[in-house]
């Protein structure tokens, strides 16, 4: 009964901010980066309830046993983990499970989530899989801002239906209808979910779901929890309105992702900005249209160049890119939220100079987590070498080693996770 799921990383490259709004497109970037999750019976475990121990070997204090009984959940060593929680409880109540069951899952997260310093490699017996272990606990290891808790929901997601309702891992919008509201209700809130719908299906042009889709089940939930099972099956076998279009980027265009270890507070960030927009309507109506009209033309000039690589098409990109910076620099001035902050200018504003360089833009939210480049494929390596050369004055990026890999959540071969534990 052993399975193993894995889930990729995200980069938002075109919608920040606007992908909170049903009206606009966003364009969401899957990553070589993913989140792993191993399922299989726990053979340590006899008990009359049901059980679940949840292990993340790769970080200190990654460990944590839940019991259930008359469905409810509780973490017996006292030790929380929202995102774990909510996953459980949305998948418990949907499934319902009337046998007892004691599984176990192993979670495991590629070096693109965290940061790399004070790690072991350590490589499975086959030599297909290979994963940092870190010194530190896991609350302790600073991330870069990939999407490490919409991978994580999403992969404990599928290899718990998997179990639970044996060929449902499957049914891929029902795994991504019941991940979106684990992952809203461990965040007490519904976001804009692009990070989950990437995770689920890969690089995509998303455009979100009407956010009473999950907030009526989440309130339902709190109001009157009896009913919720009942209700979150509805919800989750319907067809939710939303737009998840697959899309790769172009052959010859290359994707770098670039960490300054800096660290922002996405949350705070968003509800600035919609504060700002609720408060100034003409002026923030503007700058979205503005960015709106940037995001399409980036989508328009990469779906030239699937088409054809030409110097034209390139051109348009670059331009497309630029408009965007130059929208969310308004944001920034106007919202008072650092979404490309002045030390970002300043490192896109160099790399934007080197050879073969597209543009660039400071993904998803913004802030100090991390920078996104296109390049020409066959100029990339020079880039990076161009940048680390001369750290200062490329505010000391370090290029984090992944690519764009199209594909969402997979079924990976168990086999390749032997001896890492």
């Amino acid at each position: 009964m052993t399975k193993a799921f894995s889930a990729p990383g995200k980069a938002l490259l075109a919608g920040g901010y606007l992908v909170l709004d049903p009206n606009y497109d966003a364009y969401v970037t899957a990553l070589s980066s993913r989140m792993h999750a191993v399922i299989e019976s726990d053979e340590n475990m006899t008990s009359k309830h049901s059980t679940l121990h949840v292990l993340s070997p790769q970080f200190e204090e990654g460990d944590w046993q839940y019991k259930i009984q008359n469905q409810k959940l509780e973490e017996i060593n006292g030790k929380r983990n929202p995102f774990l929680e909510a996953t459980l409880k949305t998948v418990l109540s949907y499934t319902q499970p009337s046998s007892p069951f004691n599984l176990k899952v192993t979670v495991f997260s590629d070096p693109g989530y965290h940061s790399q310093n004070k790690t072991t490699k350590k490589v499975s017996s086959n030599n297909q899989k290979s994963f940092l272990f870190h010194e530190l606990p896991i609350n302790d290891v600073p991330k870069t801002g990939l999407g490490s808790s919409a991978g994580l929901v999403s992969v404990v997601t599928a290899a718990l239906m998997s179990y639970l309702e044996p060929g449902s891992e499957t049914a891929i919008d029902r795994l991504h209808n019941l991940a979106q509201i684990g992952h809203c209700l461990a965040q007490k809130k519904t976001g804009s979910g692009f990070d989950v719908a990437a995770a689920i299906y890969g690089s995509i042009k998303y455009r979100r779901f009407q956010p009473s889709v999950v907030n009526d089940v989440l309130s339902i939930l709190e109001n009157d929890p009896s009913q919720f099972p009942q209700e979150l099956r509805a919800v989750v076998d319907k067809e939710w309105k939303f737009k998840h279009v697959k899309c790769s980027l172009p052959m010859g265009v290359q994707l770098l992702m670039g960490d300054i270890e800096g660290g922002s507070e996405t949350p705070k960030m968003v509800s600035k900005v919609l504060q700002w927009k609720k408060e100034n309507p003409n002026e923030s109506n503007q700058i979205y249209d503005h960015l709106n009209e940037a995001n399409n033309s980036f989508m328009d000039a990469l779906e030239k160049l699937n088409q054809a690589q030409n110097e034209e098409a390139l051109s348009d990109l670059s331009k497309a890119l630029q408009e965007i910076r130059k929208g969310l620099k308004q944001m920034t001035d106007k919202a008072q939220v650092p979404i490309e902050p002045p030390v970002q200018t300043q490192l896109l504003d160099r790399i934007n100079e080197l050879d073969g360089c597209l543009g660039g833009v400071v993904p998803g939210a913004g802030g100090f987590d991390a920078i996104a480049v296109l390049s020409i494929a066959s100029k990339a390596d020079a880039i990076k070498k161009a940048t680390v050369d001369v750290p200062d004055i490329y505010n000391n990026v370090h290029w984090v080693d992944l690519q764009e890999e199209a594909d969402g959540l997979k079924v990976e071969n168990v086999e390749d996770y032997v001896g890492l534990v």
